[in-house]
């Protein structure tokens, strides 16, 4: 590969700023509430907005009610700049949403959003989504709404790293299936997040916390529930009605109940951890472990005889209903835990079992937190044997690949102990760059293991294949775009875990 030619490609693919990117033939529209911008209303820009457009609102307080029916991104020009100023839009009229999504692929990002602060019996969401499709919603704050965040019969969005607080539901679906939450933060509401007759949804490294309810899952079916705190709230888990849900590597501490199934069946739950006051009620007939682990329960103290990391007894939950964990955790895995109810008031122990899926070698610790420079495949191979690797492919002198560094710096510490984050610089390995057979840079990809000597990927429609090619994301994108390869190939179930020792095909 010639420095040249990589270099003349870098510049083709050269994007807006992370999070404004814009296609080509689109247009970037100003707002501003002194009148400097293109237009002072933010409604006004995106009436007179086409699809594709971008909205670039300025620092301020706008009062409006906003309805988006075009194919738009509307960025707070705060969540670009780094400006510690906010971007307010306070909804004006009571009843009414602050932003109305009617349009599918519509982007709302940075904003701070309130509903109309007159009164209090309302029915108003901050944002939200109806019969609508690939719409994202990220780094907004939403406070003192009815909903935070709502979602209508609406399919294969993203809600990431949003703050909803101080209102009766932070999160709710219904009837929607497919949507990623992820990163989200759902403090002191009545419900925290709520999926109401909607499926298929994953939720991801969600914190619900101080909420009546943390999570309520009403008559839904088929979500994933993985890595999410669940924290200090009356339910942790509230199931009603609700069937073949998936919770694992979730924690739940300190809430009154951490999980209550009301009449529902047939959810797996395993490798949780349970500190609470009181862990789990069954009323269902539910799966408490899967084939190899269950779960972690903070008052159960029987022997590991084996030491094999499973209680010689299993830990009843509901005997009448056959609600048993057959594999429970044993507490000699966490050191400090002596299986006492008085465990839920140390917040020491609290804080050891926070950092317990982490290596207790600050050496080790430090290494998983920052971004591995990787030199050659035995790195990768190693790596590969504690979980996914993310790889990024570059060189010093392309702009892109500079620019994405704090994102993969991010990732890093978002995906500790989960995933493996790695750069390579291609000018001083000539041997990775020629087997990956690079063309373009920075070039991205997620490894998941390693097959008849073959690396496998996991391609963005959450299928995995022996082709980097389907695989791989070529130019600088936005965080989300790798978060979600990251975030699938942690749900990946297709049994190409490495060996302990891989060989790979040269």
């Amino acid at each position: 590969m010639k420095g040249k030619s990589i270099l003349n490609i870098c510049i083709l693919l050269s994007y807006v700023l992370v999070a404004a990117v814009a296609q080509a033939d689109a247009t970037i529209i100003n707002v501003d509430i002194n009148g400097v911008g293109n237009y002072s209303s933010i409604q006004e820009a995106i009436d007179n907005a086409q699809n594709g457009d971008t909205i670039l609102v300025s620092q301020g307080v706008y009062q409006e009610n906003i309805e988006v029916n075009k194919e738009l991104r509307i960025l707070s020009h705060s969540t670009l700049s780094g400006d510690q100023n906010k971007t307010y839009v306070i909804g004006v009229i009571p009843k009414a949403n602050v932003f109305g999504i009617y349009s599918s692929n519509v982007t709302i990002d940075g904003f701070y959003i309130s509903g109309d602060p007159s009164g209090t019996d309302r029915y108003e969401s901050g944002i939200y989504l109806e019969g609508v499709q690939n719409c994202t919603l990220s780094n907004n704050m939403l406070i003192q709404n009815d909903l935070g965040i709502s979602l209508n019969g609406s399919q294969g969005n993203y809600i990431v790293s949003n703050l909803a607080s101080l209102g009766n539901y932070g999160i709710f679906l219904v009837d929607s299936e497919g949507n990623v939450l992820s990163n989200n933060l759902v403090v002191t509401n009545n419900q925290g997040i709520s999926l109401n007759n909607s499926a298929n949804n994953t939720l991801m490294n969600n914190t619900a916390g101080s909420n009546a309810i943390g999570v309520f899952l009403k008559a839904s079916q088929r979500n994933t529930f993985a890595y999410n705190l669940i924290s200090k709230n009356e339910y942790g888990i509230l199931d009603q009605a609700a069937e073949s849900n998936t919770l694992v590597n979730n924690n739940l501490y300190l809430n009154d109940i951490g999980i209550y199934f009301n009449k529902s069946s047939g959810n797996t739950v395993y490798q949780n951890d349970f500190i609470n006051l009181i862990n789990a009620i069954d009323e269902g007939n539910n799966l408490w472990n899967s084939s190899s682990a269950g779960n972690f329960w903070h008052n159960y103290a029987v022997q590991d005889a084996d030491r094999n990391g499973i209680g010689d007894a299993p830990y009843v939950i509901n005997q009448t209903t056959g609600s048993i964990d057959y594999m429970p955790a044993v507490n000699e895995t966490y050191p400090g835990i002596d299986g006492s109810e008085n465990i839920i008031n140390d917040s020491s122990t609290i804080i050891v079992l926070l950092n317990k899926k982490y290596s207790t070698n600050q050496q080790n610790t430090q290494e998983k937190t920052a971004v591995v420079e990787a030199t050659d495949l035995g790195q990768v191979n190693t790596s590969l044997q504690e979980g996914p690797v993310f790889l990024r492919l570059g060189a010093e002198w392309c702009s892109k690949c500079q620019s994405m560094k704090p994102i993969i710096n991010e990732l890093a510490a978002e995906y500790e102990g989960k995933a493996t984050i790695m750069s390579v610089d291609l000018d001083q390995n000539t041997e990775l760059e020629t087997y990956f057979g690079v063309e373009y840079i920075p070039d991205s990809f997620v490894i998941v293991g390693i097959e008849d000597g073959e690396y496998v990927y996991m391609q963005g429609d959450g299928n995995v294949s022996k082709d980097r090619y389907q695989a791989r994301i070529v130019g600088l994108k936005d965080k989300r775009a790798f978060e979600k390869l990251l975030d699938l190939s942690l749900l990946n179930e297709t049994g190409t875990n490495p060996d302990k020792e891989p060989h790979l095909q040269t």
